[in-house]
C-alpha cells in the first residue's frame, strides 16, 4: 500500500507543485451572491475548492461511520465481559479438577447471547 502512495501519489504532488508555480497570475473571483470580488493566484482559484471539497468529504464520511464505531464499541465492550467470564469458568473448572468442593466457588452468573438477565444456577 505504501509502494502504491509513492508511484501514485509523488508524481499528482509533483504535477501540483509544477502546476502552482507555472500559475501565479492573479485572477478576480466573484462569488455570485457576493458584491465582493477576491483576488488571488490562479493556482489557490483552482486548489481551494478540491481541498474544501475533501475536508467536507472526510467530515460527512467520519460522521456516516459513527453507527459502526459505536457497534465496534459495543462488541469489544462485549469481547472483554465474555473473556472475564471465561477466565472465571475455567479458574472454577480448575478447582474443581483440584477436587475443592463447589460450594467453596460461587458460580457465575449464566447469560444467554441475547443479552438477557443473568440467570444463576445451582
Amino acid at each position: 500500500m505504501k509502494l502504491l502512495f509513492w508511484i501514485v501519489g509523488l508524481p499528482l504532488l509533483l504535477a501540483a507543485g509544477f502546476f502552482a508555480v507555472a500559475n501565479r497570475d492573479t485572477v478576480a473571483v466573484s462569488l455570485w451572491p457576493f458584491a465582493e470580488t477576491l483576488q488571488m493566484p490562479l493556482f489557490l482559484a483552482i486548489a481551494a475548492p478540491f481541498y474544501a471539497g475533501f475536508a467536507l468529504g472526510a467530515v460527512i464520511a467520519w460522521g456516516a461511520s459513527g453507527r459502526a464505531r459505536a457497534r465496534a464499541r459495543e462488541t469489544s465492550r462485549r469481547a472483554a465481559e465474555l473473556q472475564r467470564e471465561n477466565e472465571a469458568l475455567k479458574a472454577r473448572l480448575d478447582q474443581l479438577a483440584i477436587g475443592t468442593s463447589p460450594a467453596a466457588a460461587p458460580a457465575p452468573p449464566q447469560r444467554s447471547i441475547a443479552g438477557e438477565p443473568p440467570v444463576f444456577l445451582p
